[in-house]
This record gives C-alpha cells, sequence and structure tokens, in this order.
C-alpha cells in the first residue's frame, strides 16, 4: 500500500472516448532490490508537474502511507521551477500522522507522511526521491506486489525494476506494459515500463478493471493456496477451543439440536454481539487475535470475527474453513498469485455447504451480502486450501415487491401508502432507511426520502420493526397524506411510490449513459415489482390511459402497464434481471441502455380531466417519471451498501484496499 506504483485506489474516472486536455503529467520511476532473505527496498522517484491551474494543489503536495513493518527515508523533495531553478521542500514542513481512525477502523501501526513543496505553479515539477525498506513481512518468507494503471486526466509514465538473486524463483505476470529481462552476475533484472495517456472515462460500476488497463503482478508464492496456507499456519494458533468458548458454544445452543440450528445460533451470536472494527495491532496484520481477547473487547476485525466463528462451532463439533476473498469489484483471480487480491476473511460450513459472513451486524445467515458474492475465494483448513467460488444470487433472491395505494378526494386531499416487502440485497436497502430513520429521526428521514420522490408537502408516517431484524422478506409500510392544494386542481400527479427503492435497471446493470461504454460492469440478478392503485375523485370522467410498454434483451425485461376499473386505476411496472454471472460486457449494458432510452416520453404519472365532463389525454413526461426515480437518487457503483455496526446511513462496507487483512 505504502509504494506509489500501487496506483489503484478509489477508481474516479474521468470522459469517455473524446480527448481530452491533460491536467497533469507524472513520471514514476521503482527500482525493486529483493534480496535472498526476501528483505525488500524500494526506490521511488517521483515528478508531478500541472499543466492547469486547477491541478496545482494536487500536484504541490503528497502523502505516502508506511507500514508497521517498514521503514521510511526522504532522499530528496524539491520544486523544479519552469526556468530550471530548484527549490528545496522544507523538511520543517513535513508532517508525519501516526494511524488513522474512523467509525469502523482504527489502523494503528501505520503512519502517513506528509510533504508539501515550495513555490509550486502552472509548468513547475514537484520531484520527491524516497525510500522504503521491509525486512519483516506481515506473511513471513514471501513477497507479491500488484500495480494497476487506472484511466485518468493524468499523463503517466510508469518504470519499473525488479532486481532478485537469480536462484529466487519470482512469478510475474503484465499487461499492456513492455518486458524485458536481462542476468547481471548473480541477479535477474526486470524491466517493465509503459505510458499511459490522458483517458476521458465517464463509466461507474466499473468490474474487472485491473484486467482491462495496464497492470503489473509479482510474487514469490508459488499459487494462492499457498497465501491461505500462509495465512492459517498462525491463524488457527487462535481459534483454540478453550473452557471459556466451550461454556459459551454449550449457552448458545442450548436449546438447540440440529447441526443447522446450532450453527445459526452461533452465526447470529457473533453479528449481534462482536462489533466489527478493522484493528491493526502491532505486525501481526494477518493475524488474528486470540478467542479470550476477542470476547473481552467485544469488537474485532474480519479475522477476528472469522477465528471467533470458527472455534464456537468447533466447540459444537461442527467443521468450518476460514475463507479468503476481496470486497472490491473483481470478479476472478490473476495469472500471478499476490496477497492484494484478498482483503477479506468469512467462514465456510461444509456440512450445509454454507458461506456466512460474521462482520456484517444482524447479518443473514441464509446469504452472503452482494460485496461477498460470486467472488473466487480460496477456502483453508487443517485439511488444506481449495480454490472456489462463493455462490451467486438468482433471480429469485433478490426481489422487491410494493404496493403503493392513493385516495384523492373531491377537494384535492390526498392520503397514499407503501407497503414494500423486499429480500436479498433490496432488503438491505429498505433497512438502511429504518436505520436512518432510528438514527436521525423519522421526521428528518422521511422529509428527505419525501423530496427525493418530488413529494414537496405534507406530513409522513413508517411503520417497520427493527432495521436489525435479519428475517426475509423485510417489510415496511411508508404514509403520505397532502392536505387541500386548492380547488380550482384538475391534475393529479400519481407519486412514484414512498420507498427508497423503485423499479429501475441501475439497480442491476448500474448507470445507464447514451455513449457506448468500454469497461465491463458490475451486475446482479433480480425482480422489482411496482403496483400503483389510485382512487380519483367521484366526478372524474373517463381517463386516456397511456400505452403498455415492453422492453428486452435477453437478460432484462421491462413491462409497464395501466388499466382503468371506475374511479380506480392501476399502474404495474416489473423490471426483471436474469444474469448469471456478477460481470456483464460492455455490449450487454449497452443493450439494456438502449432499450431503456427507446422509451422516451411515451408515458406519464400525470393525470389530467375536467370536473364532470370529458377527460382530457394523458400529458407526457421524461422517462424518469415513469420509474419515478430521480438520477440523483441512482445507487453508487457498490450496489445496496448494508448499515454496519451502530445505525446509520447506508454507507460501503469497504474501507481502505489493506481491509481485514
Amino acid at each position: 500500500m505504502a509504494a506509489a506504483i500501487a496506483l489503484l485506489g478509489a477508481v474516479s474516472l474521468f470522459g469517455g472516448e473524446q480527448a481530452r486536455a491533460e491536467s497533469m503529467r507524472q513520471v514514476l520511476k521503482t527500482e525493486i532490490r529483493l534480496s535472498s532473505d526476501l528483505t525488500v527496498t524500494e526506490t521511488i522517484h517521483q515528478e508531478m508537474t500541472p499543466l492547469v491551474e486547477s491541478a496545482v494543489r494536487s500536484a504541490a503536495q503528497t502523502s505516502w502511507t508506511v507500514n508497521g513493518n517498514q521503514t521510511f527515508e526522504i532522499i530528496e523533495a524539491f520544486t523544479r521551477k519552469a526556468d530550471g531553478r530548484t527549490i528545496a521542500a522544507d523538511p520543517k514542513d513535513f508532517a508525519m500522522q501516526a494511524g488513522a481512525v474512523g467509525a469502523a477502523m482504527s489502523y494503528i501501526d501505520i503512519k502517513v507522511q506528509q510533504i508539501p513543496f515550495r513555490d509550486v505553479s502552472v509548468g513547475d515539477t514537484a520531484v520527491l526521491t524516497l525510500r522504503i525498506t521491509e525486512k519483516e513481512h506481515y506473511i513471513p518468507s514471501n513477497y507479491s506486489r500488484a500495480v494497476v494503471i487506472a484511466p485518468g486526466p493524468v499523463r503517466k509514465s510508469v518504470d519499473v525494476t525488479l532486481r532478485a538473486p537469480a536462484a529466487l524463483d519470482v512469478r510475474h505476470d503484465e499487461q499492456s506494459l513492455t518486458y524485458d529481462e536481462s542476468r547481471q552476475g548473480d541477479e535477474i533484472v526486470r524491466h517493465w515500463s509503459g505510458n499511459s495517456a490522458p483517458a476521458e472515462v465517464d463509466e461507474k460500476n466499473i468490474a474487472d478493471l485491473a484486467f482491462s488497463v495496464p497492470a503489473l503482478r509479482i510474487s514469490t508464492f508459488p499459487d494462492f493456496e499457498s497465501i491461505a496456507t500462509a495465512y492459517y499456519e498462525r491463524a488457527r494458533q487462535k481459534a483454540i477451543v478453550t473452557p471459556e468458548v466451550q461454556s459459551l458454544a454449550d449457552d448458545i445452543t442450548k436449546d438447540k439440536h440440529e447441526v443447522r440450528e446450532q450453527a445459526q445460533a452461533i452465526y447470529e451470536w457473533v453479528t449481534r454481539n462482536i462489533r466489527y472494527v478493522a484493528v491493526y495491532f502491532g505486525s501481526g496484520r494477518f493475524v488474528p487475535n486470540d478467542t479470550a481477547t476477542i470476547l473481552s473487547r467485544r469488537f474485532g476485525d474480519c479475522k477476528d470475527d472469522a477465528t471467533l466463528l470458527t472455534a464456537l462451532l468447533a466447540a459444537k463439533g461442527i467443521a468450518s474453513e476460514q475463507v479468503l476473498l476481496g470486497t472490491l469489484p473483481v470478479y476472478r483471480l490473476a495469472k500471478t498469485p499476490t496477497v492484494s487480491a484478498f482483503n477479506h476473511v468469512i467462514v465456510y460450513i461444509p456440512a450445509l455447504d454454507r458461506y456466512v459472513d460474521p462482520t456484517v451486524a444482524f447479518g443473514n445467515f441464509n446469504r452472503l451480502p452482494s460485496s461477498d458474492s460470486g467472488k473466487p475465494v480460496v477456502r483453508v483448513s487443517s485439511n488444506g486450501a481449495v480454490l472456489a467460488h462463493t455462490p451467486a444470487s438468482s433471480t429469485d433472491d433478490n426481489v422487491i415487491e410494493l404496493d403503493s395505494r392513493m385516495t384523492t378526494a373531491r377537494d384535492g386531499q390526498r392520503v397514499s401508502q407503501t407497503t414494500i416487502a423486499a429480500r436479498g440485497d433490496f432488503a438491505d436497502s429498505v433497512r438502511a432507511l429504518v436505520a436512518q430513520a432510528e438514527a436521525r429521526g423519522k421526521d428528518i428521514a422521511l422529509q428527505a426520502l419525501a423530496q427525493q420522490r418530488g413529494m414537496l408537502a405534507g406530513t409522513y408516517d413508517l411503520d417497520a420493526p427493527p432495521w436489525t431484524d435479519p428475517r426475509e422478506p423485510y417489510r415496511i409500510t411508508t404514509k403520505w397524506h397532502m392536505p387541500k392544494p386548492g380547488a380550482s386542481e384538475s391534475r393529479v400527479r400519481v407519486p412514484p411510490g414512498f420507498s427508497p427503492i423503485l423499479p429501475h435497471p441501475v439497480f442491476f446493470f448500474g448507470a445507464l449513459n447514451a455513449t457506448k461504454r468500454l469497461y465491463p460492469a458490475v451486475c446482479r440478478p433480480g425482480r422489482m415489482v411496482h403496483t400503483v392503485h389510485v382512487t380519483l375523485p367521484d366526478d372524474v370522467a373517463a381517463v386516456k390511459l397511456p400505452p403498455p410498454i415492453r422492453k428486452s434483451t435477453p437478460h432484462f425485461l421491462l413491462r409497464d402497464e395501466w388499466t382503468r376499473e371506475g374511479q380506480q386505476l392501476r399502474r404495474r411496472t416489473e423490471v426483471i434481471s436474469t444474469v448469471s454471472e456478477r460481470v456483464c460486457s460492455p455490449a450487454e449494458v449497452d443493450a439494456v441502455s438502449a432499450a431503456v432510452r427507446s422509451i422516451g416520453t411515451t408515458a406519464s404519472p400525470v393525470v389530467s380531466f375536467n370536473r364532470g365532463g370529458p377527460a382530457t389525454a394523458t400529458s407526457p413526461s421524461l422517462m424518469q417519471q415513469l420509474f419515478g426515480q430521480p438520477a440523483a437518487d441512482r445507487p453508487n457503483e457498490n450496489g445496496v451498501a448494508r448499515p454496519r455496526g451502530a445505525p446509520a446511513p447506508a454507507a460501503t462496507r469497504s474501507p481502505p484496499p489493506q481491509r481485514d487483512r
């Protein structure tokens, strides 16, 4: 994480295929020296040249994260002015921050070094050379490094040299980089280089980005199984069944006799009683704490949760395996095994053929959270390590059904109610609304939702079980009442539904743009159904209804239809995704986007009428009105987030890339 060549970070992409004036130039040259005892010394030289005023701030100050098992030395830091003059950075300006903390993380054994440069203007270059040495690896006796060059508005030049003993077995693979090697005495010198032009890419929800851009992986591990085995050799020592663990397991399962009942009871106890915090103490980042420490703290990271869960299961004679996976949107493993492929640990129960994630507060024993599903993993136990995949969800696993009913009185008052039943990923999003109502207050949370839905006046209410209830379908009811709007009203706007989620393909395929997609997208299967019932005032005549809509692709279906019986209007919207994989090709997403855009303005939730006279045709509106899904309310590329620990607004579950090691 400390090395500058780990360029992937939070991928924020800009623009499309069109040319863009570059904002900055970056030259990055790294020399890695790997000794026979696997001591690693990285000498990194970086030059940043801002070409526009808005890029000066980024170039003039840089930060480096240093792990607790590394030493850090600044060799030179200066500004090279456009006229050739140099201005040295003053060490008195440098700042070192010990650790990084947050609501769900506590990185005790890292340091963040901040280096500001003096007198940087457009056309100047901030030059930095530093050296990082690592003698003791978190997983002993092996070394690995992954390099990914993400696209963006910076022109990048990358040069990496690895010097290692010829007798040392070093594996590597690269893409879109030039590679050559030579022998110098007892060393093999491996060299990679390449350039990345500024690219405008306005795409979200990207899957497997590391396999679509210039990248490099280096490793002394023979395979991914060896990484898991090295982790488990130290982790299993912490999962011993102590008298304390045995007593607790017996107490949790005292009324349970079947394996499934006991396993579920133990899992639910851990998720309810051990608070998730990414806690990294000392140099044991890949080693969990022992069960006594975990139970005394009542908090821990994923390794701790998995260790405690496996120990409690073992106390009841239930075998389990720890599972290494990555929570980033990457759905395949590279040719070369690197530790950075994994940042999370969960548990597999062979007797039930079930993967469970004990880090999710009040999680569901019957399914994994979205960030864990369909992922390549390594399962490891005393019986060895094996590559596998977590199960991907099906169309019937992610379902949300909404029933909205609105009554409009003759004087214009409206009363509306939406009943929501959600399963899978959608249940997590609905729980997030209830958690927000608990944390912020129901009135504030519902007013914010009403603004998203265009309901700008009225009173609101919510009936829901606790957001910590894991049972599914998870059911809630929202209510909205708008007072009399005025006697002259002759139009009724049918509300889109008072719900945090409404039917839209964005929840299955991510943002749908008019431009041709460049990268694969994260996708998911599922079904969304919304039925709207509207009771019109008793003096409304016949209404001309919008025509039915049906659009489809091989893995996508959208249906929308209006009907009327007397003063009752009924609208049913259904969106279905039948994808079987978590990754959709650009062509698949483009096909869905084209189908949705072709709907145009053919439907409207606005009903116009004349009191006691013939009705007028419904007014056309934008496609967003069809779905009731404002652009600002669309989910991010990580999909629906689950509240964790204390009630809070929905948030991504993934902390920085070192999470859970």
